[in-house]
């Protein structure tokens, strides 16, 4: 009895322990792993074995910038509970798809694996792993084209995406911010703010063009938020395997910017 009062403030009881089979992921695959469980110094009901797909986003509270936990999925293991009892190690593997417009692992962006354990009348065990959230193919393609173009990536965050530009996608949003890298483009704009937002078979890609300060028109537009325009373009898988329609696409909207 004495035991079983300790297991449920968490002296004693079972843990948990998540074991990937690489931390390394692209958005729209899978992520391979096994959850280990081992039984305290009691035996326990498990009702259920949740995986949450976590990230950082940056939001605004009482006028300051903060980051927040967001769940960008939360993933049932198990059909019914189970009994483990004490020191017995259970094991369960599992395959999770990496949802699409999963924020990339780059500047502030970060994600994360959080396993938790579902014990009634008890202190819920939980555990967390870092994982890699690496660009892919279609993404790649664009972040590729950017490099090509001369643009550098001064720093990422993920926020709160438009209701208008969500269209049942996450309500989250990755934003790469980038610089003019020693190309003519330096004289006429700032920075290019881009967001890819993708499906199974589509990319769409939000184009922001802040333009330089360079006269007193220019410098009211500045102070005014005026000198920002958003382009959206929008491509298929198939398209996407053109690198330089892409390039002519996003050189033309810009110019058609500055």
């Amino acid at each position: 009895m004495f035991k079983k009062l300790l297991s449920s403030i968490g002296i004693g009881a079972a843990t948990v322990d998540t074991r990937l089979e690489e931390s390394a992921c692209v958005p729209g695959g899978t992520l391979n792993g096994v959850v280990h469980i081992k039984g305290g110094s009691t035996e326990q009901s498990v009702d259920r074995i949740y995986i949450f797909f976590n990230t950082l986003y940056k939001h605004e509270v009482n006028d300051k910038t903060t980051y927040s936990t967001f769940t960008i999925e939360k993933i049932l293991l198990n059909e019914a509970p189970f009994m483990i009892g004490p020191e017995e190690v259970k094991e369960i593997p599992f395959t999770i798809d990496v949802p699409f417009n999963t924020p990339i692992s780059v500047s502030q962006s970060k994600s994360w694996i959080e396993t938790g354990l579902d014990i009634a009348q008890a202190v819920d065990p939980k555990d967390e792993d870092s994982i890699l959230v690496k660009p892919n193919q279609a993404q790649q393609v664009v972040l590729d084209v950017l490099d090509d173009i001369g643009f550098r990536l001064k720093k990422a965050d993920t926020e709160m995406l438009p209701a208008r530009h969500r269209s049942g996608r996450l309500p989250i949003a990755q934003e790469l911010e980038y610089s003019p890298n020693g190309t003519s483009y330096g004289r006429k704009l700032d920075e290019l703010e881009v967001v890819m937002l993708q499906t199974e078979s589509s990319l769409d890609l939000l184009i922001q063009v802040d333009k330089s300060v360079h006269n007193l028109g220019s410098l009211f537009a500045d102070l005014t938020g005026t000198d920002e325009s958003t382009h959206r373009l929008s491509y298929t898988n198939a398209e996407l395997t053109s690198p330089e329609r892409i390039r002519r696409d996003i050189e033309a909207l810009i110019e058609r910017s500055i």
